[in-house]
């Protein structure tokens, strides 16, 4: 050591060494593709091929854009939504090694060759390998999932306004902006995975939409719906159609119902019967259901009814069932997530064909579920629950680790990327939930006057608009 030297910056001048060993080796093992290595260590390549194989995809030609690539394009451009699918092939490297120029009209292409089965198969499988994760939340035992129903605008083209059709406004049906793509899930209420989802035009009503999910929802597991998915047939479905699969179902106002026996927290035993019309189109189905009835009031709220197929009002005290019925608005934030940030508040999906759209759809959903993953091992290596994981901050930090290796090579950049990167791991984690709402809801922005544009199509595709601004 010189005489000169000051220990303590020869300290200071090796952390900065340090430091930047560590950002060059993290650079390193991210790699140029490094964004497709993480989710890959995820999202296993086998499940890919086996995707492409089993729904018909896969194709012998090699092609510059191949199959098991155009999947990683389909997840990058819903985890980019504000970016052209172009881009998304560019940044992501996603075309075979040697192919310096793809042209603009091959991606679109790859795309609709390779359909939405796939991208549905892979969705389905993620959601049978991750949707159970043992430990995390439940209810005496039970595991909590979740069905709610919502719906996606789509491009007003003349192909997706004849598959999805529009709801209706004002002016009577069909007076929406946009046509509309209805969606019911299925959620781990716990870790807040979609374990199945059924999609299809506006026409297809919630109740129509549910019945293929009945059959995913697991033994040992309490299912929390809204009054709008009551349906006496549906509901016996559940009931019977496994083991110790129970319902928690606010009531409608003018449901009937007789009750029983008055129980010791102030519910009730009821019977719930069918109508006679559904009696005589199903005459196997029981003459009655026995459900619990349960009402309460929230405070500053209206009087509420909810009917439980939880029998037990020790085991099951109804003060537990009132509070744990509000874990169904765990599904409403994860529409909120996949809307909202995902989508970047968009007005619609990008997808003009209906082929497209559901292709998008399935992949939304799949990104979704993979941001979530990577959600449930940061809250696993913090000793947190998955509740506690920001969403829209996990989805950014994914993003720029897609992104980092393509943003620049420069070692005299590392620094300022890595804070970045850094600053962004250190808001993954959310304070507590609050428990009570301080402020009241109330609307800060009333709709506009202006008039709206309806968009009304040619009668005729072959119609001209010559100069004048007229019909030809």
């Amino acid at each position: 050591m010189t005489p000169e030297a000051n220990p303590s910056s020869l300290l200071d001048e090796a952390m900065r060494a340090s430091a930047l060993d560590d950002a060059l080796r993290a650079l390193n093992e991210l790699g140029p593709e490094g964004g497709l290595e993480r989710f890959a260590a995820s999202l296993d390549p086998e499940w890919i091929e086996e995707a492409l194989k089993s729904t018909g995809s896969a194709s012998i030609r090699r092609r510059k854009l191949p199959a098991d690539q155009a999947v990683w394009m389909v997840i990058g451009m819903c985890l980019f939504a504000d970016r052209s699918i172009t881009d998304v092939v560019d940044h992501l490297n996603l075309v075979l090694p040697g192919v310096k120029r793809l042209a603009p009209s091959a991606v679109p292409q790859a795309r609709y060759r390779l359909g939405p089965q796939p991208l549905r198969w892979l969705f389905e499988k993620v959601a049978g390998a991750w949707g159970e994760t043992p430990g995390l939340g439940g209810y005496h035992g039970l595991s909590l999932y979740g069905i709610d129903g919502t719906h996606l605008r789509v491009q007003d083209s003349d192909e997706n306004f004849t598959h999805f059709g529009k709801p209706g406004g004002r002016n009577g049906s069909s007076d929406a902006g946009y046509p509309q793509l209805r969606v019911v899930g299925l959620m781990n209420l716990s870790n807040r995975l979609l374990t199945g989802a059924e999609a299809g035009p506006w026409s297809q009503g919630e109740q129509t939409l549910v019945n293929p999910l009945t059959c995913q929802i697991p033994d040992h597991s309490l299912t929390i719906v809204d009054r709008g998915f009551y349906a006496y047939l549906w509901i016996n479905q559940l009931l019977s159609g496994g083991t110790e699969r129970y319902i928690m179902i606010r009531a409608r106002k003018n449901l009937t119902y007789e009750i029983i026996k008055v129980l010791s927290d102030g519910s009730a035993l009821a019977l719930v019967r069918p109508h006679k019309k559904l009696r005589k189109e199903h005459p196997e189905l029981p003459k009655s259901i026995l459900l619990r009835v349960i009402d309460y009031k929230l405070p500053g709220g209206k009087p509420s009814r909810m009917f439980v197929s939880l029998l037990d009002p020790i085991e099951y005290p109804a003060k537990e069932l009132i509070t744990l019925y509000h874990e169904r608005w765990e599904l409403e934030i994860g529409f909120d997530e996949l809307k909202t940030h995902m989508l970047e508040r968009k007005e619609c999906l990008r997808s003009k064909k209906p082929e497209g759209v559901y292709q998008e759809l399935w992949g939304q959903l799949l990104t979704y579920n993979l941001v979530r993953r990577e959600m449930l091992l940061a809250a696993e290596a913090h000793g947190l629950p998955p509740k506690r994981i920001s969403f829209r901050s996990s989805l950014l930090w994914i993003r720029n680790f897609w992104l980092t290796a393509s943003i620049t090579r420069s070692p005299a950049n590392l620094p300022k990327h890595l804070a970045e990167f850094r600053s962004t791991l250190d808001v993954l984690i959310l304070p507590e939930r609050r428990s009570e709402r301080r402020y009241p809801r109330h609307v800060k922005i009333k709709m506009s006057h202006y008039n709206r544009n309806r968009g009304k199509r040619n009668s005729a595709s072959t119609q001209q608009i010559d100069v004048t601004g007229e019909i030809a």
